[in-house]
């Protein structure tokens, strides 16, 4: 049996709220969106989504914005180059060991 103290879920939301706030506050969140759109344009990875959406959206009868989002949206996160999500996933984890204690 392993001793260490379980969290109860609402310690764990504060302490994710906390977390999202100082990662706004202190503009690490600016940072992670720059280089997460840098990595994604570098990826042509918009073009891609784009392009399935004009694909998706051509057949839709009638066209709704909100069903076409609903339904590329598992695909496009999805598609995501694995070496952009490690590396947004790098600097998080980063950012989290520097502000818990």
């Amino acid at each position: 049996m392993s001793s260490a103290p379980t969290q109860a879920p609402q310690d764990a939301n504060s302490i994710q709220a906390a977390l999202r706030s100082r990662l706004i506050e202190s503009g690490e969140y600016e940072k992670l969106l720059g280089v997460l759109k840098t990595r994604l344009d570098e990826a042509g990875w918009e073009d891609g989504v784009r392009g399935v959406a004009r694909e998706k959206a051509r057949v839709q009868e009638p066209p709704n914005l909100q069903g076409l989002v609903n339904e590329i949206e598992p695909s496009a996160l999805d598609s995501v180059p694995a070496s952009v999500r490690s590396e947004i996933e790098g600097m998080l984890q980063k950012f989290v060991e520097k502000n818990v204690e």
